[in-house]
C-alpha cells in the first residue's frame, strides 16, 4: 500500500492543530489542551518551510503565535525556547490511559499504562513523570497480564507478548508499529526493510520517526530495529538499554 508520507504528515499536522484549536475555542485551556497543542507543534516542526505553507494560515498563526501567548514558548527551531525535561516527560503519557503501574525489570523501572481496551503505554522510568500518571488498579486485567508477561520475558520464559495493545497514532505510525510487532524475538530489521514492508521503500526517515514515536516499548519491539550498517542508532530509552534488550534476546552485537 503506497503512501504519500509527507502528505500524510501535513494532513496529520492539520488535524492535530485543528483539534488543539477546537479545545482552545471551547475554553478548555487546561493540561489536556496544552498536550494537544504540543503534539501538534511536534508534528509541525517535522515539516519543511514549503510544507508548512500548505497548511491554512489561520492554523499556522494560532499554533505559532496565539497559543504561545497562553501556554508559553515551545521547542527551539521556530524561535521558541526549549521546555524543561519534566514538561517533556509529561507529554509522553497517553491521554486515554486509565491506570498505570510501576514494574521493575531487567533494564530498570518501567511504567505500564492501560486504557479500557489494552496497554496504551510502556515507558522507561527516566522517560516519564510519575506524578502525571493515573493511579494503579490492582484489578486492571491489562496491567496484570502485562506485568506477568514482562516478568516472564525478563526471566527468559517468554518470547511473544499476548496482551492487547491500544496504541494511538496516525495511520502511518500504526502501520509501522504493526510491522515492529511482527519482528521475531532474537532478530533485527533495518529501517529500510520496514519501509519495504509498508510498501514505501523511500520512507526510511518516516519509518524512523514512527519507530521513535512508539508509545509501547518492549512489547511493541522498536528496539529490534537497527541501522543499515548494523549500528544501534537512536532509541528513546537510551542505547545502553537497547543493547541490553537485544543481548537478552540473544542478538550478537560484537561488531557494534
Amino acid at each position: 500500500m503506497a503512501m504519500n508520507v509527507r502528505g500524510e504528515l501535513i494532513k496529520e499536522a492539520s488535524l492535530l492543530i485543528r483539534e488543539a484549536r477546537r479545545r482552545w475555542n471551547a475554553h478548555e485551556k487546561n493540561q489536556s489542551c496544552r498536550q494537544a497543542r504540543d503534539r501538534a507543534l511536534a508534528v509541525y516542526e517535522k515539516l519543511s518551510k514549503e510544507e508548512r505553507n500548505e497548511l491554512p494560515e489561520v492554523l499556522r498563526v494560532w499554533l505559532r503565535y496565539r497559543s504561545e501567548k497562553y501556554f508559553g514558548r515551545g521547542r527551539r527551531g521556530n524561535g521558541m525556547s526549549s521546555k524543561s525535561s519534566k514538561d517533556k516527560k509529561k507529554e509522553t503519557a497517553p491521554e486515554h490511559a486509565v491506570a498505570a503501574r510501576k514494574v521493575m525489570s531487567g533494564v530498570g523501572p518501567l511504567y505500564v499504562l492501560s486504557s479500557k481496551k489494552g496497554i496504551c503505554g510502556l515507558f522507561f522510568g527516566h522517560r516519564i513523570e510519575p506524578s502525571t500518571l493515573p493511579k494503579d488498579n490492582s484489578r486492571d486485567r491489562f496491567l496484570n497480564q502485562a506485568e506477568k508477561e514482562l516478568t516472564e520475558y525478563f526471566e527468559g520464559d517468554r518470547e511473544i507478548f499476548e496482551v492487547a495493545i491500544d496504541a494511538r497514532g496516525s495511520q502511518f505510525q500504526r502501520l509501522v508499529w504493526r510491522q515492529l510487532s511482527a519482528i521475531p524475538f532474537g532478530e533485527t530489521r533495518g529501517y529500510g526493510e520496514i519501509a519495504e514492508k509498508v510498501e514505501n521503500p523511500k520512507a526510511v526517515r518516516a519509518v524512523g520517526t514512527a519507530n521513535g514515536a512508539n508509545p509501547v516499548s518492549i512489547i511493541v519491539p522498536c528496539h529490534r530495529v537497527i541501522g543499515k550498517d548494523g549500528s544501534l542508532t537512536g532509541f528513546g530509552g537510551g542505547l545502553e538499554i537497547k543493547k541490553k534488550l537485544l543481548q537478552h534476546e540473544g542478538v550478537l552485537l560484537e561488531s557494534i
